[in-house]
């Protein structure tokens, strides 16, 4: 009995069977592929946050009305931290949501803007109305001011500092937006001299992911 180098076995093994195995190995190899989550290709402007999850929430708005993040599925998100009173960037980030919306058209109207307060004590209902009724955001923008025991845990999930003075109140804050996909990750982190247009742009790409 001759026996056959392994090279020369192979080259007796019938064409037919090479070709089911390779087929066999590209289909795997395209199933592998499917189920692998589809690559975040949509550029957002701002500081990239490589699409990492939201931390959850639950809170209510001026209203008494309870949100919580996971409700939001589904929607972009666009997510700021602010202050009825606060003299200049809040100011600047309400009037630059103003104008995204204004850019978007009713192509935004899925688009959730969501604020959460960082002077609880301050911002009371006529407080929060009065700012929203400003820039033209009352019917737009969920504005969550408390319970004021949970918003410290949300602040400090979102990497937010909050400076408080037992007797002046507020004192200072970081200037934070961020921006959440569908899925409720965390697109992109703004402050608020963003440029509205680039916002406009890219939340009509997050609305098209």
């Amino acid at each position: 009995m001759r026996t056959l180098t392994a090279a020369q076995a192979v080259r007796q093994i019938p064409i037919w069977i090479h070709l089911v195995s390779l087929t066999a190995a590209l289909i795997a190899t395209f199933a592998v592929a499917a189920t692998r989550p589809a690559p975040v290709v949509t550029w957002v402007p701002g500081t990239d946050l490589a699409a990492s999850p939201s931390p959850p929430f639950r809170l209510t708005d001026h209203r008494g009305v309870a949100f919580d993040l996971d409700s939001f599925r589904g929607r972009p998100v666009v997510l700021a931290f602010l202050f009825a009173n606060c003299p200049d960037v809040c100011r600047l980030t309400a009037a630059g949501l103003k104008q995204t919306l204004a850019l978007l058209g009713d192509v935004g109207n899925p688009v959730q803007l969501l604020a959460i307060t960082t002077d609880p004590a301050g911002d009371d209902a006529a407080s929060v109305r009065r700012f929203l009724g400003r820039y033209d955001l009352t019917d737009r923008l969920i504005y969550l001011t408390g319970p004021k025991e949970a918003l410290p845990p949300v602040w400090a999930s979102y990497h937010l500092f909050v400076n408080e003075d037992g007797k002046k109140g507020l004192e200072a804050h970081t200037d934070a937006i961020y921006i959440l996909d569908k899925a409720g990750r965390q697109r992109s982190l703004l402050r608020s001299d963003f440029d509205p247009d680039e916002l406009a742009t890219a939340l009509r790409h997050l609305l098209a992911e």
